[in-house]
């Protein structure tokens, strides 16, 4: 997300195949989750952000 050209969140999500599989990005709590939690996060260290909310969300299924 901070280099020029790079592919937005949507457009890896279809790269992926995972279009249809994440679990969502708020409070999800796990017992309204079949399978397995799966969520994509665009991360920039470079911009600092991203990450903080990436871990966040794992943290409630842990």
């Amino acid at each position: 997300i901070d280099l020029p050209g790079a592919v937005s969140e949507q457009e890896l999500r279809y790269v992926l195949g995972i279009s249809t599989a994440t679990t969502g990005k708020g409070n999800v709590p796990r017992s309204d989750v079949s399978g397995r939690p799966m969520e994509l996060f665009m991360c920039s260290v470079l911009r600092r952000e991203g990450y903080g909310e990436a871990f966040r969300w794992l943290s409630q299924y842990l």
